[in-house]
C-alpha cells in the first residue's frame, strides 16, 4: 500500500475516533438549559386563604380552571386567589366524609385525552369516579377492594391505576399507614379495558409485589409507563404497549427519597414529587440528567431524613417520626405536582390546606 494511502486512512481512523469520543462526552455531560431553580417561601402559598383539605393531586382545564382533590368534598374548583368551590356531586355518587370513620380518601385526579372529563380515586375506599367537567356529573364507575392511589387512562380508553397496599374499604386508612410504618410487599399496578366505564368489570393485576406502588403516569408517546414504589426510593419504568395492554421490560429509572406523584411535562420530561425529601427533582428524558427543580429546607427537616433513612435501613417502624417538623418550612408534606394547561405555571401539591404556586420560566 502505498504511503499516501496508508496516510490517509490513519488520518480517517483519527478523525472517527475524536468523533466517538465527543459523542461519549456530549451524553455523559449532558446539561438540560431552562430547568428551574426554586425554593420555598409563603408568597407561592396558593389560595392565600388555605381553604383545601388535603389537596394531594389537582389538574387544570383548557379554560384555566384548577380542580384539586379535597377530602371534604371530593374535588375543590379554584378560580383565582378568592373563589373556590366544591365540584362534582360526589355526595350523589355515594361519596362519604364522616370523619373520623369512615374519611373520605380521595387523591387521584387525571385528566383524560378528550381534556373534559376527570378520573378521580379514593385511597381509603378503592372507588373510581368519572366526572364531567362541563356538567358536574360524577359517576362511580369502578369498586376496587383495596384503596386507589393514582390513575391514568390511555388514548385507547384503558385505565390503569396503583394499589399501595391491601387496605381494605373498613380499615382504609390504618391499613394504609400501617404499610408506610413497616412495608410489605402488597402494591400493584392494575388496568381496566377500554369498557371500564362499567363498575362491574374485573381489573386485571400487570405489575405485582411493590413496597407501596404509589404515583403513575405514562410519557407523551405512551411507549413507557412510570410508577413509583415509595418505600423502596426508586421510580420504576415499563415499556407498554397500549394497543394489547402488555407491560414489560421492567428497569429502576430513578432513586428518590420517598417518590410520590409524578408528571410530565411538555418536553416529556419526568418530574417526581419527593414526599420525604421535601423537593420535585425533574429527570432529562434525552439522558436521564437529573435536575432539582424545587426544593425547602431547614434544620428540622433534615434531623427527620436522616432519622427516617436510618429506620429505613433498619427494618424499624417509621411514623412516629412523621412530625410537623418533618415537613418545616412546608405547611404539610409533599406529594405531587401538575402544570397549567399551557405549561406557563407549576402547582405543588400535598397534604396541607393550600397548595403551591410558581411561574414556568420562558421557554419552557
Amino acid at each position: 500500500m502505498e504511503a499516501h494511502t496508508i496516510s490517509r486512512w490513519i488520518l480517517i481512523l483519527l478523525v472517527m475516533s475524536v468523533c466517538r469520543v465527543e459523542e461519549v462526552q456530549s451524553s455523559s455531560l449532558c446539561q438540560s438549559p431552562g430547568f428551574p431553580q426554586w425554593t420555598f417561601d409563603q408568597s407561592h402559598i396558593f389560595p392565600q386563604d388555605r381553604p383545601l383539605a388535603r389537596p394531594e393531586d389537582g389538574k387544570a382545564l383548557p379554560d384555566g380552571r384548577l380542580v384539586v382533590a379535597d377530602e371534604r368534598y371530593g374535588l375543590v374548583l379554584i378560580e383565582g386567589d378568592d373563589f373556590h368551590r366544591p365540584f362534582g356531586r360526589f355526595v350523589e355518587a355515594g361519596y362519604v366524609h364522616t370523619p373520623p370513620d369512615p374519611a373520605g380518601g380521595v387523591q387521584a385526579v387525571f385528566l383524560e385525552h378528550d381534556t373534559r372529563h376527570l378520573l378521580v380515586g379514593d385511597i381509603y375506599t378503592g372507588k373510581i369516579y368519572r366526572v364531567d367537567t362541563q356538567t358536574e356529573e360524577t359517576r362511580l364507575i369502578y369498586d376496587h377492594p383495596y384503596g386507589v392511589n393514582s390513575v391514568y387512562r390511555d388514548r385507547k380508553g384503558t385505565i390503569w391505576f396503583t394499589q399501595s397496599t391491601n387496605n381494605t374499604d373498613d380499615r382504609g386508612k390504618d391499613d394504609l399507614w400501617a404499610s408506610v410504618n413497616l412495608p410489605v410487599p402488597t402494591g400493584a399496578v392494575f388496568k381496566l379495558s377500554e369498557s371500564g366505564d362499567k363498575s362491574s368489570e374485573k381489573a386485571e393485576e400487570v405489575v405485582s409485589n411493590l413496597y407501596f406502588a404509589n404515583g403513575i403516569t405514562f410519557d407523551k408517546t405512551e411507549k413507557y409507563m412510570y410508577v413509583s414504589e415509595s418505600m423502596m426510593d426508586r421510580v420504576l419504568r415499563f415499556r407498554v404497549d397500549v394497543e394489547n395492554g402488555l407491560v414489560s421490560e421492567r428497569e429502576v429509572y430513578q432513586n428518590v427519597y420517598v417518590p410520590d406523584n409524578l408528571a410530565i411535562d411538555r418536553d416529556n420530561n419526568l418530574w417526581i414529587a419527593s414526599f420525604a425529601g421535601n423537593k420535585v427533582i425533574v429527570v432529562d428524558n434525552t439522558c436521564r440528567a437529573v435536575h432539582t427543580v424545587f426544593q425547602a429546607t431547614s434544620t428540622s427537616h433534615s434531623a427527620f431524613l436522616d432519622e427516617w433513612t436510618k429506620r429505613s435501613h433498619l427494618g424499624q417502624p417509621r411514623n412516629a417520626v412523621l412530625t410537623p417538623k418533618s415537613f418545616d418550612p412546608l405547611p404539610n408534606f409533599l406529594t405531587g405536582l401538575f402544570f397549567s394547561h399551557n405549561f406557563d405555571t407549576v402547582y405543588f401539591t400535598g397534604l396541607g390546606n393550600a397548595i403551591l404556586s410558581y411561574a414556568m420560566p420562558t421557554g419552557r
